[in-house]
């Protein structure tokens, strides 16, 4: 007598009656489905057995989605649950942080069912061929209006079926027909030519560059013979767009694209050390835009930006690629140069000032002449970063003093001579 499949347990959690009504009806064919109004009653029915996958909602009362997965995370005995989220949310924020509370996917309502199930079977990898071929018509009209792209391939990575949406995404597809290797398409990621279930992120360049995420899930009928495997390919280019954007704004200067101060001074500690260890002079320039202040007050704060845009790319332009420059706060830069020659240290910042002078900023119609005052500083065996960046400093107050538009070494005995 042939033994009864086991069927998976999963657990819904939504504070919404008809939520889980629907999400229940949806999936209870395939699955024992057990349903939780709240996350409160959702632990309580955790201490009787653990599900193989829970679906959360993410706005709740009492406690939401978001520290229901807290707790997950926190606690030993449910750790290794996996959860995905269930929400009305649309914002890119909101995603990331269910991500990296650990969620294994993201789904956004409403959601389309044949999609749902989709998801749910490739995360915990039973894909039921039976059940595909009853719904199969209607999941190919669905293919058709979801963002995610879908590619169906047999055992041997033959090509079966797609939906529009990865057409755009990967266009080579729609020059291959039924039964060509899936690896002919043009920009096919290498990265999903090894991998046979999970999933993994990539990236694919055509006019620009998108990047995605692909979730790979192999069908069985009957839970024993592998007929075929399924992608879904979500775009992530937002995300990681915003995630970069925020990395660069923790390093670099907005306005002019330089190392902010903070970073710099990391940097530059760094660079300290190794000068040290090989025997190396360092040298700090201190560069500050003369007259400033009036710029601001003739042509505007706008005009001023776009001024202190202006120095930084004439600064960064003067000096060697491998040379390091930071925006040091309102019209200073602040420039370290790792270098033994002081004649051609010294070379380097009349560069700067020489480029300053001679260039102008276009601004609404106007050419705005400006120049700079450097002052330049080297690092004694008794210096730190910090006192070799003041005596810099004190170089840059003397060419200030000594009519701007010039470059002065530091003195440490000035009244001696």
């Amino acid at each position: 007598m042939k033994e009864a499949t086991v069927r998976k347990k999963i657990i819904v959690v939504d504070d919404n009656l008809e939520n889980l009504t629907t999400i229940k009806d949806t999936l209870k064919y395939l699955y024992e489905v057990y349903t939780c109004p709240s996350a409160l009653k959702m632990f309580d029915l955790l201490e009787h057995f653990l599900p193989d996958l829970i679906l959360l909602d993410v706005d709740m009362p009492e406690m939401n989605g978001y520290d229901a997965a807290r707790k997950l995370q926190s606690d030993i005995k449910y750790k290794q649950r996996p959860f995905m989220f269930l929400t009305f949310r649309e914002d890119i924020e909101g995603e990331i942080i269910g991500l990296k509370l650990g969620a294994v996917d993201y789904i956004h309502k409403p959601f389309v069912t044949p999609l749902l199930l989709q998801r749910i079977k490739s995360r915990i990898a039973l894909l039921d061929y039976q059940k595909i071929e009853i719904i199969s018509i209607a999941t190919v009209n669905a293919m058709n209006h979801i963002r995610e792209g879908f590619v169906l391939v047999d055992v041997d990575n033959n090509y079966l079926t797609s939906n529009p949406v990865m057409a755009k995404m990967l266009p080579g597809i729609t020059k291959i027909s039924k039964g060509d290797s899936i690896f002919f398409v043009k920009s096919w990621p290498e990265e999903l030519n090894t991998i046979e279930n999970g999933s993994v992120e990539f990236s694919i360049t055509n006019e620009s560059t998108r990047y995605y995420r692909a979730s790979i899930s192999p069908v069985f009928i009957e839970e024993k013979t592998f007929i075929g495997r399924i992608f879904l390919f979500t775009d992530i280019t937002d995300n990681v767009n915003f995630l970069t954007e925020m990395e660069k704004a923790s390093y670099k200067d907005t306005l002019t694209g330089l190392y902010n101060r903070k970073h710099f001074t990391e940097l530059a500690e760094a660079d300290i050390k190794r000068a040290v260890r090989i025997n190396q002079s360092i040298y700090m320039a201190m560069v500050d835009i003369d007259s400033f202040r009036k710029i601001n007050d003739t042509y505007g704060h706008t005009a001023g930006d776009t001024v202190l845009k202006s120095a930084a790319n004439i600064i960064k332009q003067a000096i060697r690629s491998y040379d390091l420059v930071g925006r040091y706060g309102g019209e200073k830069f602040v420039v370290l140069f790792a270098i033994s020659d002081e004649t051609e240290v010294s070379m380097l910042a009349e560069r700067i000032r020489e480029n300053m002078e001679h260039v102008f900023t276009s601004y609404e119609g106007e050419e705005i002449k400006i120049t700079c005052s450097i002052g330049m500083s080297k690092l004694l065996k008794t210096d730190t970063l910090q006192t070799v960046i003041q005596n810099a400093d004190e170089a840059l107050c003397a060419a200030k003093n000594s009519g701007r538009n010039q470059v002065k070494f530091y003195d440490p005995m000035p009244d001696k001579k």
